[in-house]
């Protein structure tokens, strides 16, 4: 009788747990505000885009972040809980989390330079795209 209720209680327990789960609280605007100027997304991801790349669509610096920052935020807030992402900026406010927020850009950087170096030299996409987008110095 006794291993039925304790049953009874793991599973009511699992329960709860899996209820807290599936309705966690989205991040809020706040809170992704606040990572983001924590890891400098903005200039990171303006870093990455060379101006030569810019100025074949047109547009500068400022005009690429205004278009894309909406999106980089709306899909952090899709896949993110507000309890995550408070995690991550408490986290990233620590020795270690400032440490990797100086480390992550250039190793983003490099992870591109890679990709990018790997496709120029091992498929047959036309290599003057690439020259001609400015990505042509890997």
């Amino acid at each position: 009788m006794q291993l039925k209720s304790i049953s009874q209680i793991i599973t009511l327990l699992g329960g709860l747990f899996l209820f807290e789960l599936s309705h966690a609280q989205p991040a809020s605007q706040g809170s992704i505000d606040q990572l983001f100027d924590i890891l400098e997304i903005k200039q990171d991801t303006q870093a990455i885009i060379q101006p030569r790349q810019l100025q074949v669509l047109g547009l500068n610096q400022e005009q690429f972040w205004q278009g894309v920052e909406p999106e980089l935020k709306q899909l952090y807030q899709k896949n993110l809980s507000e309890q995550e992402v408070q995690a991550l900026n408490r986290f990233y406010q620590t020795p270690e989390g400032q440490s990797l927020t100086v480390q992550m850009p250039f190793l983003s950087q490099e992870t591109y330079n890679h990709v990018i170096n790997h496709m120029m030299h091992n498929t047959s996409v036309n290599n003057s795209l690439f020259k001609f987008i400015g990505i042509d110095n890997i």
